[in-house]
């Protein structure tokens, strides 16, 4: 994996013993608690690297002097500063971690000197193949104004320092690159780099790492691989418990806690502290290698185990065949579009990564060759629009003079399918707006309304537009706490009294329950409404489905649920909020339709008790994240802690402080997290003797009558669904049963529940005091304890904030890479956690249509327009031209092999050929169109600058505008401004 820390002068110490070769160095981290062991006898001095770097005369070996100056931003050989900016870096470099897969880090500790060589010489091309990626996409330099425009820098200036032990001394190969916050741009002029495209790039770099690192061990110890999972893959033979031994703190703390009798986040904490001492100096490289090797035994993976993990397979390079099934799987629907409804070059760089047939020995820029081929392809269409123009207004210029959006400069595209389906959608949804289905009696819906007195204003619209509208797809989107519930059921009754059937889904079950209960419409999930439709059965005529949280359902599944409600002649009613968790898949569709207009709105707040907290979540749903904050913080709801640890008590003690776990509940992003928080607040129920003392274990933890439980797999037959919360009221350890009750109704879970898995793995059966968002999204609560994340976004944030009627508390610390801090100096000058929130509070990550990508409203002026079609073209021609040169140096390759007598290589020759002739002739091609289109571009220039003498002032051109439709608008009674 890779991952990024920002280096402060301060930081330089650890990079700097090792330049000096001072083996034997102690760095000392956070203030002296804990004594690192930097690094063994006969770790590798730093090495030069970057294109960068060569400019400035470096090479070879890193020494303390040069490292000095150029952390100091100063020419190591000349002295003089290189930076001409008056303004001070905050930033010294940027410390691009490459860390190996355990299993790669114990095969390289145990193994003997062949293979160690040979571990090594695989990562450190994989570190050079990554690094070079970043060096050709990432590599640029901020000028203009505040930094607005962004110009492409001749390279890197980078370090590499590796490294062979993590911090607890147990192996873990890995590379520190030190890349200088330095860049020489188009201008010769040096200045600091451009992060953003460091991190923006961070995870491809780090699946092209591993890709490499795959290949290079499979050519090499013939290796074979477990699946690849977001990039990263093990190798095969190397034991779970294995691994596990060799990440040593965690096996110390978990065999304190096995020796003391106790389990709980206070029991580890302190067998953490009782197990933790200082690194030994005096041990080196042959003393570790003797201790891991006696630890592999002792956990059955001896010198035979290792030895038959490698001579398992060959390695072998992309045929053609091979990448036009990569190619076509990427644009196929179970591809690139399976997740996002648009994509990027990087996108598909991963894709690849991940797809990439096992141990296939493949370069970097042979992957990027593949996706260009892709993405000039007709298999996908660029898209442009105002995703192109982030909020900042930065630019991008590139090395012809041409000035770009930072975003144009990775374009985003989709596939030709994706975007019918989408548009079919769209289309579907506008067109039937008057097709006159789904109305109710004018009597029926009179008493539907009366029956229900409280309704309110806006309550009511909702009801009369959906039940006398008569459109065939309604979209209502209701603002967290706005009742929509409520008047869905008032709908249903005028719908089922004027004889319409009335059928419910939604994505999770336990939404479809509360669906069900709540506005009493017979529902289900979605995936399980599609799954029996798929099979043969049928919606009933005319009828009406209401799709609540549209918004979490994928654009395939709306537009396959609207296929089978039309077929019937029937109406669909999406029910959601756009503004709270999206889709997991390709999404888009419901936020699509409101953009569009033709969503009705309840924003009335019912929920929050305190009027300022309603205020407070209407920021936030706006993305206004520093006054909700604020709000927030004058109220003493939002806790600001010294460290994550203390974060994680307080919030606990306050929710045990509350003294109702039934109506309050711990929310927090990520379920490892909700584990620590259940595991706290368990210890509190059992200090407090408010369990029970006969426990059941259970894959999901230990369980006592009294626990708080969280449902995590679907029974109908029990009447159970994933994502409920039930209170244990008996067990059975003997049978391995337990009752539960689930808002009243008794449930009893028998081994053949409790001892399942659900569709992921996990346990069926988890403790219920703290949920994860999603499980979050849809429940009320009187009180609300939400733990902050660096990850949050305005999606997340909004939607847990409301989940509390009387109280929402959030809980936030100085954010902390602890997976750096295995092997890297802890930053000792954190971001400030509330404005680090603010940001990420303020960032939607929802994804929006691939439609939305095109430019909408009115039509741009012909210049503009053709200057935007030039642009895509040179983006075409350039992509066009990457492939062709490909194309051309693999034929070289096979013309130049031993071997053309083989049939095998013959037919790779005639296809490697027609591919270079192939792509040659689209080069020309295109290189025709753009001169043409140029020419069209430079006339348009001349009449745009012909006519700039006569235009009249744009300011005035506009007032009339207005003035005009005001007029229109008032006829008759008077123009107010």
């Amino acid at each position: 994996m890779l991952s990024i820390g920002k280096l402060a002068a301060g930081q330089a110490k650890y990079y700097l013993e090792h330049a000096e070769g001072r083996f034997d160095a102690v760095d000392s981290i956070a203030g002296g608690i804990e004594d690192y062991y930097a690094a063994g006898r006969g770790e590798a001095q730093g090495t030069w690297l970057g294109a960068a770097t060569r400019e400035l005369g470096l090479d070879g070996g890193v020494t303390d002097a040069d490292l000095r100056a150029l952390l100091a931003g100063v020419d190591p050989r000349a002295g003089d500063p290189l930076r001409t900016s008056a303004s001070p870096v905050r930033v010294a470099a940027f410390d691009l971690t490459f860390s190996s897969p355990k299993s790669v880090s114990v095969l390289f500790g145990l193994g003997g000197p062949e293979i160690r060589a040979a571990v090594r010489a695989a990562h450190d091309r994989a570190v050079g193949e990554a690094l070079g990626y970043v060096e050709r996409t990432a590599a640029g330099v901020r000028r203009g104004s505040a930094g607005k425009e962004v110009m492409p820098a001749s390279g890197l200036v980078a370090a590499a320092f590796r490294h062979r032990t993590s911090r607890a001394g147990d192996p873990q190969l890995h590379t520190h690159v030190l890349v200088a916050n330095l860049g020489r741009g188009p201008d010769m002029r040096w200045s600091a780099l451009d992060g953003r495209q460091l991190y923006a790039h961070a995870r491809a770099a780090s699946f092209a790492y591993q890709a490499v690192l795959r290949g290079e061990l499979s050519d090499r110890l013939g290796l074979e691989w477990t699946a690849t999972r977001d990039g990263i893959a093990e190798i095969q033979g190397v034991p779970r418990n294995v691994m596990k031994a060799f990440s040593r703190r965690r096996a110390e703390i978990e065999a304190s806690l096995a020796e003391r009798g106790t389990d709980g986040p206070r029991a580890a904490e302190a067998a953490a502290l009782a197990t933790r001492h200082a690194k030994d100096r005096s041990v080196d490289a042959r003393g570790l290698q003797l201790e891991w090797a006696e630890r592999a035994v002792r956990f059955g993976f001896g010198p035979s185990a290792l030895a038959a993990v490698v001579g398992r397979a060959t390695a072998r390079g992309l045929g053609g065949d091979e990448r036009q099934r990569l190619i076509a799987e990427l644009a196929g629907p179970e591809g690139l579009t399976a997740k996002r409804s648009s994509f990027t070059r990087r996108d598909v760089l991963e894709a690849l990564c991940d797809r990439l047939p096992p141990g296939a020995n493949v370069s970097v820029q042979e992957l990027e060759s593949i996706g260009d081929q892709l993405l000039a392809s007709s298999l996908v269409i660029p898209l442009v629009g105002e995703r192109d123009h982030d909020e900042a207004g930065t630019r991008f210029r590139r090395r012809d003079g041409r000035v770009l959006p930072v975003a144009r400069e990775e374009l985003r595209f989709s596939t030709p399918e994706f975007l019918a389906l989408e548009r079919g959608l769209i289309d579907r949804a506008l067109k039937g707006r008057h097709a006159g289905v789904g109305i109710t009696e004018p009597r029926e819906l009179e008493r539907a309304l009366g029956a229900r007195p409280t309704l309110s204003a806006e309550q009511e619209q909702m009801v009369r537009a959906l039940a006398a509208g008569g459109a065939a797809v309604d979209v209502v989107v209701g603002h967290a706490g706005a009742g929509k519930t409520f008047a869905l059921a008032a709908c249903h009754d005028a719908w089922v009294a004027s004889g319409l059937p009335v059928f419910g889904a939604a994505v999770a079950r336990h939404a479809a329950q509360e669906l069900q209960s709540q506005a009493g419409i017979p529902s289900t999930t979605v995936a399980a409404l599609l799954a029996g439709l798929e099979r043969g059965q049928a919606l009933p005529p005319r009828v009406v489905l209401v799709l609540d949280e549209a918004g979490m359902a994928d654009t395939l599944q709306l537009s396959a649920v609207l296929d089978h409600v039309q077929a019937v002649g029937g109406k669909l009613v999406m029910v959601g909020d756009d503004r709270q968790l999206p889709a997991i898949g390709a999404g888009g569709a419901f936020a699509g339709l409101v953009r569009r207009g033709v969503a009705v709105q309840l924003t009335e707040n019912r929920r929050q008790t305190h009027a300022w907290e309603r205020e407070a979540v209407e920021h936030l749903r706006a993305g206004r994240a520093e006054q909700a904050l604020a709000l927030y913080r004058a109220k003493d709801r939002l806790v600001v802690a010294a460290s994550d640890e203390d974060a994680r008590e307080r919030l606990v003690s306050d929710w045990w402080q509350a003294r109702d776990p039934d109506s309050s509940v711990m929310i927090a992003l990520r379920r490892a997290d909700v584990a620590d928080l259940n595991a706290r607040s368990r210890e509190r129920m059992r200090d407090a003797r408010a369990l029970g003392g006969t426990e059941l274990e259970l894959r999901g933890g230990r369980f006592a009558t009294g626990d708080r439980v969280l449902i995590k797999q679907n029974d109908i037959p029990l009447g159970i669904s994933n994502g409920e919360r039930g209170v244990v009221t008996a067990i059975e350890p003997g049978s391995r049963r337990l009752e539960l009750d689930v808002g009243g109704h008794q449930v009893t879970l028998d081994a053949r529940f409790l001892d399942a898995s659900t569709p992921r793995g996990d346990p069926t059966l988890t403790h219920g005091y703290a949920i994860t968002g999603h499980a979050a999204q849809g429940i009320t609560v009187d009180r609300a304890f939400v733990l902050a994340d660096p990850a949050l976004s305005r999606e997340w944030g909004y939607m847990a904030l409301t989940r509390g009627r009387h109280a929402n508390h959030l809980y936030v610390a100085p954010a902390r890479a602890l997976a750096r801090e295995e092997y890297a100096p802890r930053d000792p000058h954190p971001p400030d956690p509330v404005a680090a929130l603010a940001r990420s509070l303020s960032t939607s990550r929802a994804e929006p249509m691939a439609l939305d990508a095109v430019p909408a409203g009115p039509k741009r002026d012909a210049l503009a327009e053709a200057r935007r079609d030039l642009d895509l073209l040179r983006e075409k021609r350039s992509l066009a031209e990457r492939i062709r040169g490909a194309a051309a140096r693999r034929l070289g390759e096979l013309e130049s092999r031993r071997g053309g007598w083989r049939p095998r290589h013959r037919r790779e020759l005639r296809a490697a050929r027609a591919e270079e002739s192939l792509a040659r002739e689209r080069v020309e091609g295109l290189s025709v169109r753009e001169r043409e289109l140029s020419s069209r571009v430079a006339a348009l220039e001349v009449d745009e600058r012909r006519n700039a003498r006569t235009r009249p002032d744009v300011r005035a051109r506009l007032l009339q505008r207005r003035l005009d439709r005001g007029i229109e608008r008032d006829a008759g009674r008077g123009l107010e401004l």
